[in-house]
């Protein structure tokens, strides 16, 4: 849940409008924003699909780094002379990094929270996870420019927050995140009994 708050999606839902106001006029910004929100819904379906086949842990290690080359592919448009070919990188980038977001790191931690717990505290568990995926927002949110800010700003806090964290979380996922793949839950009480050490 913490990876999933700090991999830079609240900034851009946040704030989508103030990017595309870069080179959108005040009616396409606002319609350019919902695209992203509709993306991010459709490109969840994937995840139903795939999550068994490929794995919760194949998947978070494949979009982890699409996110970050389409998030820096976003970032770098705005060196792009003003006009509409920045304006079109600007949300190929937005709405690929989207599409990546959504089946891997927008999906898969709500089945790991599930399955992490062991069946005695699992309510409380879940709980408790989704109490920090809600709190989390309010950091990310609180550490973000404001409305007035520039896009360009705006996308520059979020690079220098994925430069930080997105090859950490990588390295995380591939060392401590159990393959859970076709298990049942008593065999994933198993899995996640093992210390990660």
């Amino acid at each position: 849940m913490f990876m999933q708050q700090f991999c830079s999606v609240n900034v851009i839902a946040y704030y989508s409008s103030n990017i595309f106001d870069a080179g959108f006029s005040n009616y396409q910004a606002p319609l350019a924003s919902w695209g992203f929100g509709m993306l991010n819904r459709l490109f969840a379906f994937p995840a139903v699909w795939t999550i068994d086949t490929f794995g919760r842990h194949s998947l978070l290690l494949t979009t982890f780094p699409l996110m970050e080359i389409f998030l820096l592919m976003t970032g770098f448009s705005f060196y792009i002379p003003k006009g509409k070919t920045q304006v079109a990188v600007v949300a190929v980038g937005i709405y690929l990094y989207t599409m990546a977001y959504s089946p891997g790191e927008g999906s898969v931690p709500f089945a790991y929270s599930a399955e992490a717990y062991p069946l005695y505290v699992r309510d409380v568990g879940m709980s408790f996870s989704t109490t920090m995926l809600w709190l989390l927002p309010t950091a990310t949110s609180s550490r973000s420019p404001s409305r007035a800010s520039a896009p360009v700003r705006c996308i520059q806090r979020v690079l220098s927050g994925v430069r930080r964290v997105e090859h950490m979380y990588f390295v995380a996922i591939l060392l401590f995140v159990p393959v859970t793949k076709a298990l049942s839950l008593e065999k994933l009480d198993q899995v996640f009994s093992v210390p990660t050490r």
